[in-house]
């Protein structure tokens, strides 16, 4: 306890004395600061010099190296195929195995040159199936909402092309039976 009252006390008076000796600024003549701040300033002049150059340097070495790059032929390099027997696997007697690895697209690549003919009878194809495809899912749509609605009480009537509802109306429904999800008390039905 007492050397912690004794350091406290030593701490106490470290500061007073630091406080009480601070003397007045000195004047510092102006020729000194300016020579120091110009000579700061040829030494940043010079390191942002330095740091262009490097950066100049770095950017002809990527062009030279693109350049070569360009040189080079990408086309000389083969594409090496997916799949591979290295003969560690015998497969001659089971057929489905490499039909199963070519319909995995493991197999042998077999690129198809199709003509300009070809493409554009392709385009044509794949439109009318996209079509056909979205009369439908449209139809399917129409009748199930048709459907829904005839199961909670109306009767919906569409256009020709599915597109607006022409009319409604309630069915009347005599039974009461129909799709009450909430009774008259407005709690749900159990």
């Amino acid at each position: 306890m007492l050397l912690a009252l004794l350091l406290f006390v030593g701490a106490a008076v470290m500061i007073f004395v630091y406080l009480g000796s601070e003397d007045p600024p000195k004047k510092v003549a102006s020729a000194p600061v300016a020579a120091k701040s110009e000579k700061f300033e040829k030494s940043v002049n010079r390191h942002l010099m330095l740091t262009n150059e490097k950066m100049e340097m770095a950017r002809q070495r990527m062009q030279v190296e693109n350049a070569r790059l360009m040189n080079t032929d990408f086309n000389s390099t083969t594409a090496q195929s997916a799949y591979h027997n290295e003969n560690r696997l015998d497969l001659t007697s089971d057929t489905r195995a490499q039909e199963l690895a070519e319909e995995l697209g493991r197999g042998a690549r077999k690129e198809e040159s199709l003509s300009p003919h070809d493409i554009v009878q392709k385009e044509l194809f794949n439109a009318e199936q996209q079509a056909e495809y979205s009369q439908a899912y449209k139809e399917e749509y129409a009748r199930q909402f048709v459907e829904n609605a005839r199961r909670g009480g109306y009767r919906v009537i569409l256009s020709e092309d599915l597109s607006r509802v022409l009319s409604v109306t309630p069915i009347k429904n005599p039974t009461g039976s129909g799709m009450n999800v909430f009774d008259y008390s407005s709690e749900a039905i159990q």
